[in-house]
């Protein structure tokens, strides 16, 4: 049975859109914020918002929202900046949220859970494709963190049927590097050379929809990218050509990663890899609305 409601537990910039696409598609939607401007967002697009804290506020508050015909997707960021590992037989504490949303989610019997993750786990490459099947060896806190509770959310396959969305570089509406270049703050580190993966954000949303009404049941980890990789020099002159912005300053790792002090953001520029996307394509039937950041990048800017 397809479920008929769907509730986002961390309704940010992917989750708004999946909200926004499964309304289109007849759907109940509700979606948990800590935002009251993400409540009106949600109220005005015929949804239900529920102003929630996955860390402050008791998980039974949720349990109206939980049942047979709903989809849970877990939208909520590593909300620590560094990592931590369990101590004893506990939980380690960037995991606890979510297995506590989880458990939640397994007593109600929930028809699916998808935990929205990201390709931080895989770590470095060396510039080699990748699939769902790769070595995960992340080196960035946020990469660690994000490992760890795909364990944990893949170790409920045996009560629940769950997700991994493994999600590369958002970008659309509202959120471009066209802001970035025009504040002339955003620098090609190593000139630009690292690969860079892509996916718009409604072939996101679009992506976990079928994950709802499509993938098989147990635990299951999907990639999701264009699959059509370039370097981040490529996007960046095409924006430039597009926009008449002036191409930005060049600059080395090195220099970038001591004035930056920012393990993630370093571990972005240092780590590469190419991802696939045919799990995506063939299990879920997904077809993309843009084929590559390029074309994304044609319509946004007109």
């Amino acid at each position: 049975m397809t479920p008929a409601k769907i509730l986002i537990i961390g309704a940010g910039y992917a989750g708004l859109q999946i909200a926004h696409m499964a309304r289109e598609q007849g759907l109940a939607v509700a979606g948990t914020t800590r935002s009251v401007q993400t409540v009106e967002q949600l109220e005005a697009m015929g949804a239900a918002a529920v102003l929630w804290d996955v860390l402050e506020d008791d998980v039974a508050r949720l349990k109206g929202l939980l049942d047979a015909e709903t989809a849970v997707i877990y939208s909520v960021p590593t909300l620590f900046d560094a990592w931590k590992p369990a101590g004893g037989q506990g939980l380690a504490r960037h995991v606890a949220p979510v297995a506590r949303v989880l458990e939640a989610c397994a007593a109600a019997r929930v028809a699916r859970l998808i935990y929205l993750s990201s390709t931080s786990v895989y770590g470095d490459h060396g510039g080699a494709w990748i699939d769902e099947s790769s070595e995960r060896r992340p080196d960035s806190p946020a990469g660690q963190m994000r490992r760890d509770i795909e364990d944990c959310v893949l170790g409920f396959g045996d009560r629940l049927d769950v997700n991994v969305a493994q999600l590369v570089g958002i970008y659309g509406p509202g959120r471009t590097l066209v802001a970035m270049l025009e504040s002339g703050r955003y620098t090609l580190v190593d000139g630009g050379k690292k690969v860079t993966n892509r996916i718009h954000v409604e072939d996101i949303a679009q992506a976990v929809l079928a994950m709802v009404e499509r993938a098989p049941g147990g635990a299951r980890t999907y990639l999701l990218s264009d699959g059509n990789p370039q370097s981040v020099a490529e996007l960046v002159d095409f924006i430039c050509e597009q926009t008449g912005i002036a191409r930005p300053a060049e600059e080395s790792l090195e220099d970038y990663a001591k004035r930056l002090q920012n393990p993630n953001v370093v571990a972005r520029w240092k780590n590469t890899y190419r991802a696939k996307n045919q799990r995506m394509l063939e299990e879920l039937g997904v077809r993309l609305r843009y084929v590559d950041a390029l074309a994304g990048y044609a319509s946004l800017l007109g």
